[in-house]
């Protein structure tokens, strides 16, 4: 088969219905083909046929033909943001070709209002109403530069000055992702005695289910039941009669959603209404990628547990509070013991663990490389950090970052654990966070103290001042240019941080029964729950204006915004597009020539 010919069959699968229409006619007008063309090499022949249903197999996974009215890619899921049209490719192309109908090449300039934004167009910023691309360090210098011109500088510092608050979401758009194993190991590091071990003949076991799903791989070839057998063994033989606690995928907003979209975009794997009989034909994490099958994979597992004399536990959503909450109802009447390696579950259990009880270990399984694992003592662990440490967990591993709420950049766990040590101030904060029923305000503007104390500020200042401060301190000291996301975030980003560690800490305390994720600093998003990254502009709209040109015929003069702030034309300029002679950075392309030769 030719490559025209590939192109072909792969062009006749996108005009079907369906991808099992796309096979059969795939399959028959491949042979019907082969049959005309018999000095084609088998080996080529194998060749297309692999390459085209690995094509095939992919869309399968990633189905183009399904009903989904939002625009995003197929291969990672992200969603198309507002302004987005390249869809309508053929009609923003005829449109163009209309306007150049009876004018010479001299006469017509490409506007760049008039292209077509891709998916891959994200980082923009509002300029006089249009949203314009470009890549976010180009808007940070631009800006600065421009504001410099300011009477007053300092006073620019209360906007992003970029697309985005970079100290809390990247490029894509996303969070930062957390680091939290990074808390345990600091944790770890501060026990400066050996830890007690569990009795193994005297303890009940409590599993993640999440973390059980994956630890075991599924043999190519198996049915779904010896799978399942396979899950059974290992678990009855190793923790006998276990209590496992499963989390929940309902098809609703959840505020992992963020974190869900980073692991495996918002494609999935087809929804498999399996048997237990039935051969396993997809790959156990395409499988579980569908919140559909898992779900149900999950109730099948549990009723194959629960006859071999197991318990589960099934959470509505995260199951980790539920996980904790089903050790320390067990630790009341014997010793337990958590399998998990979850740090989430280490922080609930240092928070909630009563010191009267039962023993209560954490231990993470094995992993195959190291042959090690860790084995936590809770209550002796507690004792040895102290009230101090644990009363205020919940609140530093949220503020700095856990699964629903953004790292912050440049800022690591342990900071947080020398302040909660040295700063009243910072405790104080907390506390707020660690009480139910507080307000919008109280808790943004405690978490505005709680972030200038992280960042190394004084108690009377803002994050905004103190960006400006920061700012300053980089310029006289680095000879580099100084990075947006090296900068703590505006007091406008930071608002909607701080209402999503107050949301998270009070889900940790089991309090949020009553409060919507929408009006803690969420919303929705095409049927999920995104972060909101602020609510101002990148910039005052004076100086938006002042980052691109509006030229029409040249840039020669001080009438160009470029020219006038000593700016080179870019790309993001309207009309010039950063080709403009007269003011654009060409390189210089000649040849150095020496003047003695």
């Amino acid at each position: 088969m030719t490559e025209a010919q590939r192109l072909l069959w792969v062009l006749s699968m996108l005009a079907c219905a369906n991808i099992n229409d796309a096979m059969q006619k795939f399959s028959g007008v491949f042979y019907e083909t082969s049959d005309q063309h018999k000095d084609i090499s088998k080996a080529r022949q194998a060749r297309d046929v692999k390459d085209t249903l690995d094509l095939i197999s992919y869309l399968k996974e990633r189905d183009p033909f399904k009903e989904n009215t939002s625009l995003h890619n197929i291969a990672n899921g992200m969603a198309a943001q507002d302004g987005v049209n390249v869809d309508q490719t053929k009609e923003i192309g005829e449109k163009i070709l209309v306007s150049m109908a009876g004018k010479s090449v001299e006469e017509f300039t490409f506007r760049k209002a008039d292209e077509a934004m891709t998916l891959a167009s994200r980082s923009t910023v509002k300029v006089r109403g249009e949203s314009v691309v470009v890549d976010p360090q180009l808007v940070f210098q631009r800006l600065v530069i421009v504001g410099e011109r300011c009477k007053d500088l300092s006073t620019l510092f209360k906007f992003e000055l970029c697309s985005h608050p970079p100290a809390l979401f990247d490029s894509s758009s996303l969070p930062l992702q957390a680091n939290k194993a990074v808390l345990a190991d600091v944790l770890w590091k501060s026990i400066d005695e050996e830890q007690r071990e569990p009795s193994v003949d005297q303890v009940q076991y409590v599993l993640d289910g999440g973390a059980l799903l994956h630890q075991i791989p599924w043999p190519r070839g198996s049915t779904y039941n010896s799978v399942c057998q396979i899950y059974v063994r290992y678990v009855t033989q190793k923790y006998g009669a276990a209590v496992i606690v499963f989390d929940g995928y309902k098809d609703e907003p959840t505020t992992k959603d963020a974190t869900q979209q980073r692991r495996t975009g918002t494609c999935s794997s087809l929804t498999v209404n399996f048997a237990g009989d039935m051969i396993i034909q997809s790959k156990k994490e395409d499988f579980l990628n569908n919140k559909a099958n898992k779900q149900r994979y999950i109730y099948f597992l549990s009723d194959k547990l629960e006859r071999a004399g197991c318990s589960t536990e099934h959470a509505k959503h995260d199951a980790g509070v539920l996980i904790v909450q089903t050790a320390l109802a067990s630790a009341r009447t014997r010793d337990t013991v958590l399998i998990g390696d979850d740090t989430d579950l280490l922080v609930l259990l240092l928070y909630h663990a009563d010191m009267t009880e039962n023993e209560l270990f954490l231990v993470s399984e094995s992993k195959q490389a190291t042959k090690s694992r860790r084995v936590w003592c809770i209550k002796q662990l507690k004792e040895l950090l102290g009230p101090q440490i644990c009363d205020h967990l919940l609140f530093f591993h949220a503020i700095l970052g856990c699964d629903t709420t953004s790292r912050l950049f440049g800022l690591g766990k342990g900071l947080a654990v020398k302040k909660v040590k040295t700063d009243s101030l910072f405790r104080e904060q907390s506390e707020m966070f660690h009480k139910s029923g507080q307000t919008p305000e109280d808790i943004t503007a405690a978490g505005e103290k709680a972030l200038v104390s992280l960042y190394g500020g004084t108690k009377e200042e803002g994050l905004n001042s103190l960006r400006y401060k920061r700012f300053c301190d980089k310029i006289s000291k680095n000879t580099s240019s100084v990075e947006p996301q090296a900068l703590p975030p505006t007091s406008a980003a930071a608002r909607f941080h701080s209402l999503r560690v107050y949301y998270q800490v009070m889900e940790w305390k089991g309090t949020c029964v009553n409060m919507k994720p929408q009006d803690w600093g969420w919303h929705l998003v095409d049927r999920r729950c995104m972060p909101i990254q602020t609510d101002q502009p990148a910039a005052p709209p004076e100086i938006l204006d002042v980052i691109c040109c509006s030229c029409k015929i040249n840039c020669k003069t001080r009438r160009c915004t470029c020219q006038k702030y000593g700016l080179h034309c870019t790309a993001v300029c309207r009309e010039c597009r950063g080709t403009s002679y007269s003011n654009s950075q060409v390189p210089d392309l000649s040849d150095d020539v020496d003047d003695d030769a």
